[in-house]
């Protein structure tokens, strides 16, 4: 056998790695685009599904309308973009409506702020901006003049913004702006229920991007995620039953100078600062109000203290101090507070204290600084630092702002420059000679800068437009429902207000009932005024009718039937020609039938047929089956003379009424006129 001859073994070759070449540049390209492309068309795909399922909601600022295609009205739903986790659609001024197309020589302001810029408790009329018309009007009377109130309340400045940065397709003339009490507690602020956090940056994307169904429901994810994760570790819930100071206040207690106290300033000033370069941007000029609120009868709601080490100490010291005050040892008192300032900075009520004792000295300076301080001081922050009024006035310095001074208004109509009681219905809201005097501050600023142009005049008395700011006796009532109902709940007392089934009116009057009713929303704010209206004329009170319909004209001038039913008061009166001039102003916003039937009929008692056929003529082309217009007509060409026109209108009439004795007289009469001249 042969022996298989055997080869030396050699080392194995070493196996090298396998080295991938390098991506060609079109397939890299390509690769990079897949990248971008697939998490891109995931959300495309998820927003087209997201819309097709109807899910979330878009809410514009404006809609249509519904009495009048050609205009524009507030979107009720507007204010719900701003409280994203709880069911609260804060009121829109909904009378405020303006033309789509807007004509020459309008001049159209827009109103943006909170609840006091909003009006309330008067909303409506009572609001500072309707109050505004009512002088521009009279400063103004041939120029067109819009005023659209966009205030909303418990807002802060992200809605400011949010809507200013909407209005130039909307050509605005002007922005006023008061804001700035709600930062802290108002939606989206930094202590609220509402916070989305304190980046100012990624709160304004979330309300530039809120139309997108997939950010919304990112957004209802994180609230989710944030309520419970509040639930397990943060503070309680607050009731639902609270009022809506006490449903939006989640942290409550935010010490002067602390860091959520500085971030709210930051975050305002930079909103703010945002909507003046827009407005630089679009040469709008923009009109931003110092801040103004009850330093004087609100005293502090909160004190917070620097740790809970000194708070015992501190209160008794306290009740040394008003010990002492109390029995008119006032220099002795001072000298307790000083040593409760010694032991702890930060409470507020010993700077009010301290204010009530030097105002009793005769100090007004020294009270005028304790009050404000108090005010500062506040732990719970439903009033404006003065550090905003600062911010305020430093904004004033750019280009095309201009600062109103409504504070110091406030200031120069109140004892010892610290408005209180007198112009301030609680803690920060004015009463109705508070928004005059808002109203007329602003209208100052806005003639002295001639913003439409020069006016008439460079002063009119105020009796010249205030008997037209259209506030009545049922508007005062539902303001004084309001506050009570506010005041009688946290933080002005401890516990909840009544709710609205609950709250009563011993021995209520029509009037008050009426404001209830209102209040309670089983009556619209027109049907509360008309049946007030209607109350009066029972009652043999034609005057305060005729301020209810003219209140109805002032807020809705595009309804035609407060002119009708105010005309009709007036010529009841033989006030014909305020009656006339009622008419004529329905006129100016569409033909109404009606409107041109009652100025015929003026006309014709007062024999001046030439004037009253022009108007009947044309009630007649809008309704040419109404039996009374037609034989108005006939009659305005018979006293005329012009039978022949005149008599086949009466026999139209007696065709369709027969045994109307009018009808027959005329036509008699009309035959004889014919058979007299050979007709």
């Amino acid at each position: 056998m042969k022996k298989k001859s055997r080869r030396p073994k050699t080392a194995a070759k070493p196996v090298s790695p396998k080295v991938s070449k390098p991506l060609s540049r079109r397939k890299a390209r390509v690769f990079r685009a897949a990248m971008i492309a697939i998490p891109a068309l995931f959300f495309v795909f998820l927003e087209i599904t997201l819309r097709l399922a109807g899910y979330g909601k878009t809410i514009p600022l404006f809609k249509t309308f519904e009495a009048n295609a050609a205009y524009y009205a507030i979107n009720p739903e507007a204010g719900r973009r701003y409280f994203p986790s709880t069911n609260v659609t804060p009121a829109v001024a909904a009378t405020d409506v303006f033309l789509k197309q807007k004509p020459a020589g309008g001049f159209r302001i827009f109103v943006l702020g909170g609840s006091t810029a909003a009006g309330y408790p008067y909303l409506y009329n009572g609001s500072f901006s309707s109050i505004l018309k009512a002088i521009l009007k009279a400063y103004y009377p041939e120029r067109y003049l819009e005023i659209v109130n966009l205030a909303m309340p418990a807002v802060t400045s992200y809605a400011v913004r949010n809507i200013a940065l909407e209005l130039a397709p909307y050509q605005p003339d002007l922005i006023l702006v008061y804001a700035g009490h709600n930062e802290f507690y108002g939606g989206l602020g930094v202590a609220s229920t509402e916070s989305l956090g304190h980046s100012r940056a990624l709160v304004n994307l979330y309300l530039g991007l809120g139309s997108y169904k997939t950010l919304q429901l990112v957004g209802e994810g994180l609230l989710w995620m944030r309520n419970r994760f509040t639930k397990m570790f943060g503070e309680p819930a607050q009731p639902p039953s609270g009022t809506l100071m006490e449903r939006m206040a989640q942290r409550r207690a935010i010490p002067y100078g602390s860091a959520p106290y500085r971030r709210a300033g930051e975050i305002f000033q930079g909103n703010l600062g945002d909507v003046i370069e827009y407005c630089r941007q679009n040469r709008v000029p923009l009109v931003i109000g110092s801040l103004v609120s009850n330093v004087r009868d609100q005293k502090p709601f909160m004190d917070v203290f620097a740790g809970p080490t000194t708070e015992k100490s501190w209160r008794e010291q306290y009740r040394a101090a008003e010990a002492l005050y109390q029995s008119g040892k006032f220099n002795e008192a001072l000298q307790a507070l000083q040593r409760c300032a010694a032991l702890d900075s930060l409470p507020a009520s010993q700077y009010f204290l301290q204010g009530e004792i030097y105002q009793a000295l005769g100090d007004t300076p020294a009270a005028y600084e304790a009050f404000y301080r108090a005010k500062d001081f506040d732990g719970l922050r439903f009033r404006a630092a003065e550090e905003i009024n600062r911010r305020i006035y430093e904004m004033g310095k750019n280009p095309g702002v201009t600062v109103v001074p409504v504070k110091e208004a406030f200031e120069a109509a109140s004892p010892g420059r610290l408005p209180g009681k007198s112009l301030l219905l609680e803690h920060l809201h004015p009463n109705l000679a508070g928004y005059i005097r808002m109203a007329k501050t602003f209208a100052e600023a806005i003639l002295d800068g001639k913003f439409p142009d020069a006016p008439i005049a460079e002063h009119l008395p105020d009796s010249l437009w205030l008997p037209n700011i259209g506030v009545t006796a049922v508007d005062e009532e539902v303001a004084r429902i309001r506050v009570e109902v506010l005041t009688r709940g946290w933080p002005f007392t401890p516990g909840s207000p009544p709710s609205r089934e609950e709250y009563r009116i011993p021995d209520a009057n029509f009037i008050q009932n009426l404001a209830l009713q209102f209040w309670r929303e089983e009556l619209s704010w027109e049907q509360m005024h008309v049946q007030a209206a209607e109350y009066y004329t029972r009652e043999k009170q034609p005057g305060l009718a005729e301020k209810e319909y003219r209140a109805l004209i002032h807020a809705i001038p595009l309804n035609s039937s407060p002119y009708l039913f105010l005309g009709r008061l007036l010529m009841e009166q033989q006030r014909y020609e305020e009656a006339l001039a009622t008419l004529q102003q329905c006129l100016q916003y569409q033909p109404e039938a009606a409107a041109l039937k009652m100025i015929g009929n003026i006309y014709l008692a007062r024999r001046e047929p030439g004037k009253a056929v022009v108007y009947l003529e044309q009630a007649v082309k809008i309704s040419p089956h109404d039996m009374a217009a037609l034989l108005n007509l006939a009659r305005g060409y018979a006293l005329a003379g012009d039978f022949e026109r005149a008599q086949p209108l009466v026999q139209q009439v007696l065709r369709s009424r027969a045994d109307l004795p009018e009808a027959k007289t005329l036509a008699e009469f009309i035959a004889r006129e014919l058979r007299r001249q050979g007709r």
